[in-house]
């Protein structure tokens, strides 16, 4: 009697524990860390499938992924090693003063925190320099040929423009980054409108302190900062804007920036605002042109604005790109944006050309 009842409280045992991780799971999907952890969780196909040599280890995996509140200790141990010691657990996201992060590496970045500082060993040579100005100059008057106009847009990182925000540490050797070197030699170098708006963007963000460009928490700016930086692109069309500060900003809701998530520190730190400029679509008249954005994550926060001013215009991920842009370029207007970070993937673009 004594044996069967120790076996049915293994087995009421075994069954609670089993039915805990589906069900835990299920109530607790917001909580997933896939994206904070830089890896796959493991799941129960890959350990059904796993080699005889393989199992154990995965079998072991999933039972800690998949574990009853394992995403909450994540969180806490977060939240923790940030309260306590100002640290991150994420290799990317470097956490800043006053609740600011930063991007500090990535698997695509051109080393922004070497870039932030103005190395000088992270400038590009006088040959790559030449031959990103001939390539630039090329693409421009093929697509010229083709009745398109070309902008190049290259969009600032917010380290540089809440540089006081920026840990003790990582001190600016030169104020003169690569980015500003790369746009002053294609500005001088080419006929292209090359757009650079760093300067603009740390004038306002000392100027109004209070009404901030970028998130955060976020690598991105936020919807006033690109408009300010979009407003370059439209100067350089000669098309009308307005100063800087005039246009009204309101509230628009609240979100969680990706570094935040990237750092599971989503539940330590406060939700931002977001901001939209109420009556943007009746500032200016319509224009007929249609315009192409070949870009990268930035130039989605510029889109609306866009879309505002243009009858027709649509954007596509910088990953799209191909040499048949030149031929058939299919708008009036192309519109290529590159952020800082992603420098060495318009120069391998370029060297196409």
């Amino acid at each position: 009697m004594r044996k069967e009842v120790k076996i049915g409280f293994i087995g009421v045992f075994c069954a609670v524990i089993g039915l805990a991780f589906p069900v835990f799971n299920i109530f607790s999907k917001q909580l997933s860390m896939d994206s904070h952890e830089n890896r796959l969780m493991t799941g129960l196909p890959q350990v059904l499938q796993s080699p005889l040599r393989e199992l154990p280890r995965n079998l072991d995996n999933f039972l800690v992924d998949n574990s009853p509140f394992r995403y909450q200790f994540v969180l806490v141990n977060a939240g923790l090693d940030y309260a306590l010691f100002g640290t991150s657990q994420s290799d990317q996201v470097l956490p800043g003063k006053d609740g600011w992060l930063f991007y500090k590496d990535g698997p695509n970045a051109a080393q922004p925190m070497a870039n932030y500082q103005g190395l000088a060993e992270l400038n590009d040579s006088a040959d790559t320099l030449a031959e990103a100005s001939a390539g630039l100059q090329i693409l421009s008057d093929k697509l010229a040929e083709n009745g398109c106009t070309l902008v190049l847009d290259l969009t600032p990182s917010k380290d540089r423009i809440y540089r006081e925000y920026m840990p003790d540490g990582y001190p600016i050797v030169n104020e003169e980054n690569r980015t500003d070197l790369l746009a002053a030699y294609l500005q001088s170098h080419t006929t292209v409108p090359v757009v650079w708006r760093y300067d603009m963007l740390r004038s306002q963000a000392r100027q109004n302190a209070d009404r901030l460009l970028y998130y955060k928490t976020d690598t991105h700016w936020n919807a006033v900062g690109a408009l300010i930086g979009l407003d370059g692109i439209f100067e350089a069309l000669d098309m009308p804007t307005r100063p800087a500060d005039s246009y009204p900003v309101e509230a628009g809701g609240t979100t969680t920036g990706d570094m935040a998530n990237v750092a599971a520190l989503y539940a330590s730190l406060p939700a931002e605002e977001t901001y939209v400029v109420p009556g943007y679509d009746r500032m200016f008249e319509k224009d007929s042109r249609a315009v192409r954005v070949i870009g990268d994550s930035f130039s989605e926060y510029y889109m609306p604005y866009l879309q505002a001013r243009f009858t027709n215009s649509w954007r596509e991920h910088i990953d799209t790109f191909t040499m048949d842009v030149a031929e058939h370029p299919g708008c009036d207007i192309l519109i290529l944006e590159f952020n800082e970070r992603s420098l060495d993937k318009l120069l391998a673009i370029l060297e196409q050309f």
